[in-house]
C-alpha cells in the first residue's frame, strides 16, 4: 500500500479544508485494480485526539446504496417485481400513494420533503407519519428523497424477509444479518449499538456544525441520532468497509473468494442509468440515477452538478455522497474505488468545493 506521502494533492486538499475551518479529520479508502492503495485517517476526531482508521464515520446518504443493494437482493431471491406498488406491502399508505419500489429507489415516489419526526419518534411513529401525508408530488416528478421514502423501503424490505413470521425483525438487524455481516462489514450498522457510547466512546468522533465559519458541536453526535435507525441517512462505520462494498459492486457482486453473493443481473440493473435528463426539484440541478445510487452527471455541469465524483471520472462512474460530509463511488473504467469521510457538516456550498478537490486529487495523485 502506497504511504500517504504519495498523495501529495489529497494532503493539499485536506489541508486547505482544515485551514478554512470545514472539518478537523478525514478518513479515506482508496482502492486501484482491486487493491487498496490508500486506507488511512488524517488530522483530528475532537481537539487533541486524533482521528483514526477505526473511527466510526457518518456515511448519510452515502449508505443509501447499501440498503438499496439489499433491497434487490431480497427482491431478486424472492422472484419479486421492483414495479410492485408499495400498497401492496403497505395497505395502511396514504390512498393517494401510487409508487412503486422502483419509484422508491429512483427517488421519483412523489413523497413530500417533510419532517419525518427522526430521530426522536420511534419506527413505527415516523412511518405512521410518512405513510399518513398525501403525497406532495405526482409519481415519476424527479426529486431526491433524503430520508421519507427510505423509511418506506426500509419497512418493505422487514416484511419481505419477514413473510407472515411475527415479530419482524428491526431494519438495523434486518441489513446486519442479510448484508454487513456476510460481506464482513463487522463495524458497520444503521444507528449504533445503544451502549456505543460506554463501550467505545473512543471511535466516536466529534462531529461540527459550521456556524458563522466557526466549527461547533453538532447534534449529530449525540442521543438519539446516534442510535436510531434511518435506511437512508444513518449508516456510520470505518469508511474502508464503505469502499469494500464498492469494490463488491465493482466485482459485479462476486466476493473477493470469487463467489458470488448476488447474480451479475443484479449490480447491472442497480448501475444501470434508469432516471436520464430529469431536472431534480430537490437537489435544483439535471441528475441521473440509477437505482438507490447517482450516476455520473458531469455532462449537465462539472463544476455545478452536486455530490459529483470530479471531472476526472469516466461517464460509467457510479455512487453517492453524504450530505455535507462523506463521499463514495466506483469508476469502472478505472478500476478505482474511493470512500471517504469527514467529521464537519460545513455548508452545502462549502461541501460541494471540498467533494470537488478531494476527488480530483485523488485521480492527480494517481495520475489517472
Amino acid at each position: 500500500m502506497a504511504a500517504f506521502e504519495n498523495f501529495p494533492a489529497l494532503q493539499a486538499a485536506f489541508t486547505e479544508g482544515q485551514r478554512r475551518g470545514l472539518h478537523t479529520g478525514l478518513q479515506i479508502y482508496v482502492s486501484l485494480r482491486g487493491q487498496p492503495v490508500l486506507d488511512t485517517a488524517l488530522g483530528e476526531a475532537a481537539i487533541d485526539r486524533p482521528l483514526t482508521r477505526s473511527h466510526l464515520m457518518p456515511w448519510r446518504s452515502a449508505g443509501k446504496p447499501v440498503t438499496a443493494l439489499l433491497t434487490l437482493k431480497l427482491f431478486s431471491e424472492q422472484g419479486l417485481s421492483l414495479q410492485t406498488p408499495i400498497s401492496d406491502w403497505l395497505p395502511e399508505a396514504h390512498t393517494d400513494h401510487k409508487a412503486t419500489v422502483f419509484d422508491l429507489l429512483t427517488h421519483q415516489a412523489g413523497f413530500a420533503q417533510t419532517e419525518t419526526g427522526w430521530p426522536h419518534l420511534d419506527w413505527d411513529e415516523t412511518l405512521r407519519q410518512i405513510l399518513s401525508t398525501p403525497p406532495a408530488q405526482a409519481v415519476g416528478l424527479a426529486a431526491y428523497h433524503p430520508q421519507s421514502s427510505w423509511f418506506v423501503l426500509g419497512e418493505i424490505l422487514r416484511r419481505v424477509s419477514a413473510g407472515t413470521s411475527s415479530p419482524r425483525r428491526s431494519f438495523a438487524e434486518l441489513l446486519t444479518t442479510e448484508l454487513l455481516q456476510p460481506l464482513q462489514m463487522d463495524h458497520t450498522s444503521c444507528g449504533l449499538p445503544a451502549d456505543v457510547k460506554l463501550r467505545e466512546p473512543d471511535l466516536l468522533p466529534q462531529l461540527y456544525d459550521r456556524d458563522k465559519g466557526q466549527l461547533v458541536p453538532s447534534h449529530y453526535s449525540t442521543l438519539p441520532w446516534l442510535t436510531r435507525s434511518s435506511p437512508g441517512g444513518n449508516l456510520r462505520g470505518p469508511v474502508r468497509e464503505l469502499g469494500r462494498f464498492f469494490e463488491l459492486l465493482c466485482r459485479r457482486g462476486r466476493l473477493e473468494d470469487g463467489s458470488t453473493f448476488v447474480p451479475e443481473s443484479v449490480i447491472d440493473v442497480m448501475t444501470k442509468r434508469h432516471r436520464v435528463g430529469q431536472f431534480d426539484e430537490t437537489l435544483q440541478h439535471h441528475v441521473d440515477f440509477g437505482l438507490g445510487i447517482l450516476c455520473d452527471s458531469n455532462r449537465y455541469g462539472v463544476d455545478t452538478v452536486p455530490y459529483g465524483f470530479g471531472k476526472f471520472c469516466s461517464e460509467r462512474t457510479f455512487g453517492h455522497g453524504g450530505s455535507q460530509c462523506s463521499m463514495a463511488f466506483c469508476d469502472p473504467d478505472a478500476q478505482l474505488i474511493v470512500a471517504w469521510s469527514t467529521n464537519g457538516f460545513c455548508g452545502e456550498g462549502q461541501h460541494q468545493r471540498r467533494n470537488r478537490m478531494l476527488n480530483e486529487a485523488v485521480y492527480t495523485d494517481l495520475k489517472l
